[in-house]
């Protein structure tokens, strides 16, 4: 018995021993290798070989995640890359070693560390409810030399860029339009990664809007590209109207939009509900309506920022409908209205189902151009008049039960009732609805 419990400790005494000197080599490799990389990486700095980066493409929606098997890689991963076109929230993660363990990772953004090092390059990605994952574009570079990174020809066209710092909000945004001031319009831009292009839209010389990829809550970065055309590498010149006319898209920027610059009103856009005395027509920029209303035809909001350019006749109505339920095949559409006129108690106000709940007599000028605000979220519904420039702040409502709160169509509208002429609507866009909005600062 006194044998056999020696022969027990002994046995367990070889085991301790055996498991110590495997966690010791083990040590000894990875701290072998972490200098040995630090001594390699500055000498293979300048045998980089830039190579395309790995594309994925989908078309799946919502619920679902993607995890690719994992990709193996020359060297040790050094930097890892995701840019990825969605609609709605997809977030990512990335590991470099095979998805043991990952690292989330904005969309548009570049990690250099963070994570755990390995030569096998993973990315999973989760798609939440009403949501699209399209493409995603996957970069990296190694201990071996290899840069597999995303790299834009059109930034060989600029001379200059600037850092804009992007400070977040009250929550993590997606494709979330964001508002940075300029003072010039060749400009081009880019996500955090400093070479994904991002759509924007300049409504004028100093107010832009960019469809940033991701901002998290803690913020991020963009980046603003301008100045003079230069010779691209094939020996050839391209202007900077032909670059960015491919990034300034309204509708690729905004959750709806249209600046009625078509000859005709887009039927896929809108359907219209006529009265007897209609008039619609697209006119020098501008939507003219008369005794008549045009709704979404598939569009609808819940919550969200409307936001629109208009002006009207002597005693016309600008009227706009919010969350409307049912589509413009119905008689009285209708459930959240906003007006603004010089008509004595429709200077400014907001109605529900026909019925005004708020009026500030602080009429409108005949003909004069204004930008109106409306937000609308789960407490109700903030109306605000601007001057055609922004600098003055002209008229401001707030009705906080407006009643249904489901996702409805918006429509455009000039009522027959005021007796009136036309209305015209130069443009009408809607942005995504945040309690604390993300805000731009250029570092200079």
């Amino acid at each position: 018995m006194l044998s056999f419990i020696i022969n027990s400790i002994f046995s367990l005494e070889v085991i301790d021993d055996i498991k110590e000197e495997i966690m010791k080599r083990y040590l000894f490799f990875i701290i072998l290798g972490v200098l040995g990389l630090g001594l390699v990486l500055p000498v293979q700095a300048a045998s980089v070989v830039a190579q395309p980066p790995l594309i994925f493409e989908y078309n799946l929606d919502s619920p679902a995640t993607v995890e690719p098997k994992p990709i193996l890689t020359n060297g040790i991963i050094k930097s890892i890359a995701i840019s990825a076109e969605t609609t709605g929230e997809v977030n990512f993660e990335v590991s470099a070693n095979g998805g043991i363990a990952y690292t989330k990772i904005a969309n548009g953004q570049v990690l250099g560390d963070g994570f755990i090092p390995g030569n096998q390059l993973r990315f999973r990605a989760t798609i939440a409810a009403d949501s699209v994952l399209r493409k995603v574009v996957l970069g990296y570079t190694d201990s071996s030399g290899a840069s597999k990174l995303f790299n834009n020809p059109d930034l060989a066209n600029y001379k200059k860029h600037q850092e804009i710092d992007v400070i977040g909000g009250s929550q993590n945004l997606f494709n979330y339009p964001l508002l940075v001031k300029v003072n010039r319009s060749d400009i081009y831009f880019t996500a955090s990664d400093g070479q994904t292009p991002l759509y924007y839209y300049l409504e004028d010389k100093e107010n832009c809007y960019v469809k940033v990829l991701q901002i998290p809550q803690e913020g991020t970065k963009i980046y603003m590209y301008y100045n003079e055309v230069i010779a691209s590498p094939a020996g050839t010149k391209q202007s900077q109207k032909e670059i960015v006319s491919k990034y300034l898209d309204g509708e690729k920027v905004f959750l709806f939009f249209d600046d009625f610059n078509a000859p005709l009103l887009t039927p896929e856009k809108w359907e219209t509900i006529a009265g007897v005395n209609k008039e619609s027509l697209i006119k020098d920029g501008y939507l003219q309506l008369k005794d008549c209303l045009v709704l979404s035809r598939n569009f609808k909001i819940k919550q969200g920022v409307l936001e629109y350019k208009a002006k009207a006749a002597e005693n016309a109505a600008i009227q706009v409908t919010l969350r409307s339920k049912v589509s413009a095949q119905t008689l009285f559409p209708y459930e959240q209205i906003v007006y603004s006129s010089n008509y004595p108690g429709a200077e400014h106000t907001i109605a529900i189902n026909n019925i005004a709940k708020l009026n500030v007599s602080k009429p409108i000028q005949p003909l004069t151009d204004y930008i109106y605000k409306a937000t609308i979220n789960a407490s109700g519904i903030l109306f605000e008049r601007f001057s055609q420039d922004r600098q003055e702040k002209q008229a401001q409502i707030q009705f906080f039960d407006s009643g249904n709160q489901n996702a409805g169509y918006i429509g455009l509208k000039s009522d027959a009732a005021f007796n009136a002429g036309s209305v015209y609507f130069d443009w009408v866009r809607v942005r995504p609805y945040v309690e604390t909005e993300p805000v731009a600062e250029v570092i200079k």
